[in-house]
């Protein structure tokens, strides 16, 4: 059985509208603090991270309440709103409480969407495919965020890059409404009960693994690249194309090998890309080659991931269980900088990389002590 086309397209607009604005409001940032100045320009960043990381489980569980769709329409509206007022701001404090709003639709959206496409979707291979299309949305969407916002910026302003939200959002609104949604009882509560499943649990380490490993990484090459071997901010942007444009082939791919395969053949290819990095040389060209693996692994396993834990319970919980694996993804995404900024902050920096470095890859390598059997039960 095939997954709606609507619910499909709309999901994956969603996932490719809140990745480019992360993106472009990255690049943003520099015009931001010149035109609206104030002492900590960079919380426009910050606050709507934090803000989307503690709201992704309570969205969840709110979105399979009251419907996957309505959940998902009132989140994109949300987004949208939020995005003409980020535009008009006239004070960097209206601008971080609107980004901080702007935070909490993006975590409605993002479990709700996923929901959509899991009860559109109960055949395996169906929605494992249809994860595919939609993690990819969001890497073609990370691939060309930060050109795009950059050369929006440049030509026209910071400004219109949160103007760009909105003719998209009305896309996004009017293609979701279109999906039916049945409103099912779902709570908080449900955390305890979903992770006592093989699956739920397994995906979400690995969700926390995937991102840990994965930042981590892209986190202390950056710093070896520009304070090391001082290389410009553009050269080292560079330095990252070729392994996240080998994301969007490698999501569209992991549907079609296979749930074990694609995670265990993920894990293995990060693992590899993490040795080289450690072990390797520190030549320009031996960094690009050596995450080019991280990156096909990480494309790998993500929809995997997403796919395992959606398998792993009831249509109705779709939602929250989204919810819970994009949490803990938040969570390594974030502990890894911190982490790895303790150890890369003294005197010697070459040995407080190589440690962060087998540090990432022993976190990659947890779940693969995962039976087989756990990942499909």
């Amino acid at each position: 059985m095939s997954v709606r086309p609507s619910a499909l397209l709309s999901a994956a607009l969603s996932f490719f509208l809140v990745t480019l604005n992360a993106s472009m409001t990255t690049a943003a940032l520099p015009s931001i603090g010149r035109d609206l100045p104030g002492s900590g320009p960079a919380w426009v960043l910050t606050g709507y991270s934090l803000v989307f990381a503690l709201c992704l489980l309570p969205a969840g569980a709110w979105a399979d309440r009251v419907g996957a769709t309505r959940a998902f329409v009132a989140g994109v509206g949300a987004f949208a709103l939020t995005s003409v007022v980020c535009a008009v701001a006239r004070s960097l404090d209206v601008l971080l409480v609107a980004r901080a709003f702007q935070g909490a639709a993006a975590a409605v959206v993002l479990p709700a969407g996923l929901a959509m496409v899991n009860s559109a979707a109960t055949d395996p291979a169906a929605r494992a495919a249809a994860v595919g299309r939609w993690a990819a949305a969001g890497a073609v969407a990370l691939v060309v965020g930060s050109p795009l916002g950059g050369a929006i910026t440049s030509g026209l302003g910071w400004r219109t890059t949160f103007w760009l939200n909105l003719p998209v959002s009305l896309l996004v609104v009017a293609v979701g409404r279109r999906i039916s949604s049945t409103p099912t009882p779902a709570s908080l509560a449900g955390v305890a009960t979903l992770v006592r499943s093989g699956p739920v649990l397994i995906s979400s380490v690995t969700g926390f693994a995937l991102n840990f490993a994965s930042y981590g990484a892209i986190f202390v090459v950056t710093l070896l690249l520009q304070q090391e071997l001082g290389r410009s901010a553009w050269e080292t942007g560079l330095v990252f194309v070729p392994m996240t444009l080998l994301i969007v082939p490698a999501n569209l791919v992991a549907g079609r090998i296979g749930l074990v395969g694609a995670l265990r053949g993920g894990q293995v290819l990060m693992a590899v890309g993490l040795l080289g990095l450690c072990f390797g040389g520190t030549e320009v060209w031996e960094l690009v080659g050596w995450l080019l693996p991280i990156g096909v692994g990480a494309g790998l396993v993500a929809p995997s991931a997403t796919t395992l834990m959606l398998g792993g319970v009831p249509a109705e919980r779709g939602g929250l269980a989204s919810g819970l694996l994009n949490a803990a993804r938040q969570l390594g995404s974030g502990a890894a900088p911190a982490v790895f900024g303790a150890l890369l902050g003294g005197a010697h920096f070459l040995a407080g990389y190589r440690i962060s470095i087998l540090i990432a890859l022993a976190v990659i390598a947890l779940p693969l002590a995962a039976r087989p059997r756990a990942l499909v039960a």
